[in-house]
């Protein structure tokens, strides 16, 4: 899985700035995990603009801003982000569609979110189930165009190409990537790379993506953002290495990635645990892929596509070492959980 996904929310009180929620708009941001009240007086892809109840506006970056919470959101709107959060997708969407209709008399800026919202929700699930392909290219292509001045934008662009890839169509992938890649920000622009990287993978041409994600690797600078992308480009160079059977080398960037990397950032580790299990099958070193896969299971299940995948791989691998119990469970749960997923329809004898 990918960047688009990867923030995560703690909370530091700029008491200054603070006013009550009820009257404010309220902004987390991603640099120091600082907040900042106040109302948002100017939007666009690049930025937002907040006047606080005391001194002069501030413009926040729209890269810096991890979430926000608008003073006229209707209750069920927090409820929803944190059921994505947790990966209970069914239930975003629910509260989603309960948030939109309660906020028709709203503010633009609170519809055009949800609005935004639920293309993302959509597209996360679109990732797993294919069936939700076209739904989520829909509604994210619907958003690109409706709200090109969204402080959401190029969030929305990264998510569309990530699902045109999952589609399989290339050229539509690298057109949103193309766009990602002009956003003024260093680390979207590492991401548009490590995007290209990807579709060249699934293009079968892994030494061309192993040189982009080496370029991504090293012209990342020390901010944490672009630590981020250099970490997720040793993933995907390690799964170009992999497409090699270079699964020794491979392996020591992933356990680079899983002992260094960002221990928060759960799409990253998902995605390197499940890569570290497909390379230690190819050392016939099932074992210790089965505590890979594990590690999806019981830390990151909530990356879908990752535990699903992880869910397959150990309902095959517990019977290579006799323990068909483990097998039945894990295919059980991945049936019930992913039931439209390429895994779930693999663990029952489709193609």
């Amino acid at each position: 899985m990918n960047q688009w996904s990867r923030w995560s929310l703690t909370a530091i009180v700029a008491s200054s700035l603070t006013i009550s929620a009820a009257q404010a708009d309220t902004i987390q941001r991603k640099s120091g995990g600082r907040r900042l009240s106040g109302e948002v007086t100017a939007v666009s892809k690049t930025e937002i603009t907040v006047k606080p109840q005391t001194g002069d506006a501030i413009v926040i970056p729209a890269n810096d801003i991890a979430s926000i919470t608008w003073d006229d959101a209707p209750p069920d709107l927090s409820v929803a982000i944190s059921d994505e959060n947790g990966g209970r997708l069914e239930s975003a969407l629910a509260r989603l569609a309960k948030s939109q209709e309660a906020a028709k008399a709203g503010s633009a800026n609170i519809k055009t979110d949800i609005e935004f919202l639920i293309a993302r929700v959509t597209a996360r699930q679109a990732l797993v189930d294919a069936a939700k392909r076209d739904e989520a290219i829909q509604k994210l292509t619907a958003f690109q165009k409706a709200a090109s001045d969204s402080f959401r934008y190029y969030e929305a662009i990264g998510y569309l190409g990530q699902v045109q890839l999952a589609k399989g169509d290339y050229a539509a992938a690298r057109a949103a990537f193309d766009i990602l890649a002009q956003s003024p920000w260093k680390e979207f622009k590492l991401a548009a790379t490590i995007s290209t990287a990807r579709i060249l993978s699934a293009e079968g041409k892994p030494d061309e993506a192993v040189k982009l994600y080496d370029e991504v690797i090293t012209t990342a600078g020390s901010d944490p953002a672009e630590q981020a992308r250099k970490y997720e480009a040793m993933v995907g160079r390690a799964r170009g290495l992999a497409a090699q059977s270079n699964f020794a080398e491979a392996l020591t960037s992933l356990e680079e990635v899983t002992n260094k990397g960002p221990a928060d950032d759960s799409a990253l580790q998902a995605e390197a645990y499940v890569l570290e299990g497909a390379c230690l099958q190819g050392l016939n070193r099932t074992k210790e892929a089965i505590l890979a896969y594990l590690h999806v299971d019981v830390l990151f299940a909530k990356e879908s596509a990752m535990h699903a995948e992880s869910l397959y791989q150990l309902s095959r691998l517990w019977r290579l070492v006799q323990h068909d119990d483990r097998a039945i469970d894990a295919q059980a749960k991945l049936v019930a959980s992913y039931p439209n997923s390429e895994w779930a329809k693999k663990a029952n004898g489709g193609q």
